[in-house]
């Protein structure tokens, strides 16, 4: 079990806390620009829709893309985005499917 993080060189404890928000957002500085840019915009559904489970069996390339695109349209708009979001976006899209 890993110990807690000694604050105690903090004169205010709230900047040990705020030091790794900076460096999160330096590091997404860093990184480059995507070269895909999202092709569906993601909307919330107000009303709620009865949901049942699928599963599927995906290529390992296919999941990393659809992680690493959830990743950053969170970052983009400042919301969550799901990986599920984005596979109902790109279905109802497919199958021109209106929500």
């Amino acid at each position: 079990m890993k110990a807690k993080p000694n604050i105690d060189q903090f004169k205010d404890p709230d900047a040990f806390l705020e030091g790794g928000a900076s460096d999160l957002a330096n590091q997404s500085k860093k990184q480059p620009q995507a070269s895909i840019e999202a092709q569906v915009t993601i909307t919330h559904p107000v009303a709620k829709v009865y949901r049942e489970q699928k599963i599927f069996r995906l290529p390992v390339d296919l999941i990393n893309e659809l992680k690493r695109e959830a990743y950053e349209q969170s970052v983009k708009t400042g919301t969550r985005v799901t990986e599920t979001e984005l596979v109902e976006q790109a279905l109802r899209s497919f199958l021109k499917i209106a929500i």
